[in-house]
């Protein structure tokens, strides 16, 4: 029985660890994303923007800043390259529509350290003369799923940038 046990627990230690990258064998220099833009957010929507998306971390250090304008103008940033792209200002009203109705703004922030390999993410809507950002890290198990399912409509909207 202790050896069944103890091979369920080093099974779902191996799980875990692989959920963020595993062990490192050799070792490596931990990733210290400086922000491209310290207020990227705030900035974002004195701009106009109604979703701000940001995107930090993950072993390339990536920092990715997503505006989007109820126009359906978005604009992409990662420190290196601008990437602008359109939408129909419809479908920014049904993004807004679907995050009103999944409840963004009674959401809360997660707070843990994002592992090795994994992303920060900070969802910023203005909307209704309300404005919230909410902070997930890949992982975290107490993120509100609604969160996941905003993150995911943003996520179907906007392109990844260009590899170099």
């Amino acid at each position: 029985m202790k050896r069944y046990v103890l091979c369920i627990l080093a099974f779902g230690l191996a799980l875990g660890l692989a959920a963020c990258g595993g062990p490192t064998p050799t070792p490596e220099v931990e990733c210290t994303v400086v922000p491209i833009k310290a207020n990227a957010a705030e900035e974002g929507v004195a701009d106009g923007a109604v979703v701000v998306y940001e995107r930090i971390g993950g072993k390339e250090c990536i920092d990715e800043v997503w505006n989007i304008y109820p126009d359906g103008r978005i604009v992409g940033e990662d420190g290196r390259t601008k990437v602008e792209e359109t939408i129909s200002a419809e479908e920014v009203s049904a993004l807004l529509a679907f995050i009103d109705e999944e409840g963004f703004f009674d959401l809360w922030n997660t707070e843990h350290t994002a592992c090795r390999n994994c992303f920060t993410y900070y969802i910023t809507v203005s909307s209704n003369d309300q404005v919230l950002t909410i902070k997930a890290v890949d992982g975290g198990t107490d993120t509100p799923g609604a969160y996941w399912q905003v993150w995911a409509e943003i996520k179907k909207l906007i392109s990844d940038f260009p590899e170099e």
